[in-house]
């Protein structure tokens, strides 16, 4: 068991513990991760970890949080004012000099910061004190979104290793970051020294089980009280809330090798397949069928771009082009899923490749574990492999196609397969570009990724449900996927 002890002066008020069932198990709970990994923002962001700005889920309005005010100098430099009076739960000065350390600890080269390159992409940043409350933030390159980036960085204690992945984070939010087994739950506790209101949850258990219909009867019987990723098959109407949440589900396509270096091949096992048929059988009637890897309400949205049509004979066509031209598209492929990634994926990936298989291709399923899924995913990726696709879902709770686009289709990005000078121009103009120019030049970049690159099979923008047990009150929202906010549950 990791963590820290809770100590008399966080006292439980057992009335007030819950209990929250999620469908993987936390093995990791490294700040530094938390946007790149839902699982662990929804234990830490808001609860241990706080951020210096937070975004309106309603309006998407960048609203003062640890920060109270926040001003650009000019296209590199930011002014941010910080919040006084704030304790971390260690009992240390919440200050610029902890700021700054915060901020510098995300590029940390032993941490490999996975919000990093989502949040700053090339971007270096310079910080200084000016005073014990306002910091200075320089970056490489302009970063008009600075505001909303800080929503997305958890603020962690000085004591905090720049070194190693902390088992026991340490922040100014609401909760300590009580005790943890990898193995079974993990436990946060109500920090009585928190500077902002004091929230009706005095103590959340956090277990996890990976059987859909397991998480639901748990909550059903009183074993939890919040039950997450409810398959629509095991939707209770009276219990469990339907949301759209921040995530969509692609197939990513490793394009390295034959027969998915070969553009007809991926533009086949897009046609063929209908997207439509899926929803309200194996995923909610509510999943929006994708053309791209982020929300409409995503600054950067193309509105012309339009889920691939369902065309098996078109399919077929293209598949004995690719043959006749001496691409061997009968060598296998193996697809790459983890069960915790989404409900019913399983059916989900069986009915994709039976449709595959109707066209001319041979793809095979691999289920792995959750480090394995990862291991695949990440750059540097393994080159023992085959002809390689891998199911991944990816949020943007930040509203810009900036914190989506530079990670998963730029030369550089960590979860990226293009390696294209011409697409890395566009899309890094319309990083440092602002309002419409930069929304202009976002859109672009994706009509060109999905039309002329075609590195993946988009699927679905998912809907998400929630079991909420009978003595709790709560409302999700799009950013739940990433941040599941303690305080905001109410107790009746």
């Amino acid at each position: 068991m990791a963590g820290m002890l809770a100590s008399p002066s966080y006292a439980q008020d057992k009335s007030g513990d819950i209990t929250i069932v999620l469908s993987s198990a936390v093995d990791v709970v490294e700040p530094c991760h938390m946007n790149s990994t839902g699982y662990i923002g929804q234990v830490l962001k808001a609860n241990v970890v706080e951020t210096l700005t937070r975004m309106d889920p309603k309006t998407s309005e960048i609203k003062p949080n640890l920060a109270t005010e926040w001003k650009q100098v000019d296209p590199q430099t930011w002014q941010i004012t910080l919040r006084q009076g704030v304790k971390f739960q260690d009992g240390t000065d919440f200050n610029a000099d902890a700021v700054i350390a915060a901020l510098n600890r995300q590029f940390s080269p032993e941490l490999q910061c996975r919000d990093t390159i989502r949040l700053f992409g090339k971007t270096t940043i310079e910080t200084k004190a000016l005073d014990p409350y306002t910091v200075e933030i320089k970056t490489s390159t302009p970063t008009p979104l600075m505001p909303t980036t800080l929503s997305q960085i958890g603020m962690t204690a000085l004591s905090t290793s720049t070194t190693e992945a902390t088992k026991s984070p340490v922040g100014t939010g609401p909760y300590v970051f009580t005790s943890w087994d990898p193995a079974s739950k993990l436990v946060l506790t109500r920090f009585d020294g928190y500077w902002g209101n004091k929230p009706q949850v005095s103590q959340a258990t956090y277990v996890w089980r990976e059987e859909p219909a397991l998480r639901a009867s748990m909550v059903k019987v009183g074993e939890a009280d919040l039950g997450l990723q409810i398959a629509p098959q095991d939707v209770d109407t009276q219990m469990d809330i339907g949301y759209l949440n921040a995530d969509t589900s692609r197939i990513r396509i490793f394009m390295d090798k034959p027969p998915l270096n070969d553009i007809r091949v991926r533009k086949a096992l897009n046609m063929a397949f209908d997207r439509t048929a899926f929803v309200g059988s194996i995923m909610s009637a509510d999943a929006l069928p994708a053309s791209q890897y982020m929300l409409p309400s995503v600054s950067g949205y193309d509105d012309s771009l339009k889920p691939w049509a369902y065309d098996p004979e078109q399919a077929k066509a293209l598949v004995e082009e690719a043959r006749a031209a001496g691409v061997p598209v009968d060598t296998p492929i193996d697809l790459y899923g983890s069960q915790f990634m989404q409900a019913n994926l399983d059916e989900m990936l069986q009915t994709l490749t039976q449709s595959w298989q109707e066209v001319g291709l041979n793809v095979q399923i691999r289920m792995v574990d959750k480090i394995q899924h990862s291991a695949m995913r990440r750059k540097p990726y393994p080159t023992d492999r085959g002809p390689t696709m891998v199911h991944e879902l990816h949020d943007n709770t930040a509203g810009d196609a900036f914190f989506t686009m530079m990670v998963y289709y730029t030369s550089e990005g960590a979860l990226s397969n293009i390696s294209d000078p011409t697409l890395d121009a566009v899309l890094n103009d319309a990083a440092v570009s602002t309002g419409d120019k930069r929304r202009s030049l976002f859109q672009q970049a994706n009509w060109t990724i999905q039309q002329d690159v075609v590195p993946d099979i988009m699927l679905f923008h998912m809907v998400s449900y929630m079991r909420i047990g009978s003595r709790v009150s709560f409302t999700p929202d799009f950013t739940t996927g990433g941040q599941l906010e303690l305080a905001a549950i109410s107790l009746k």
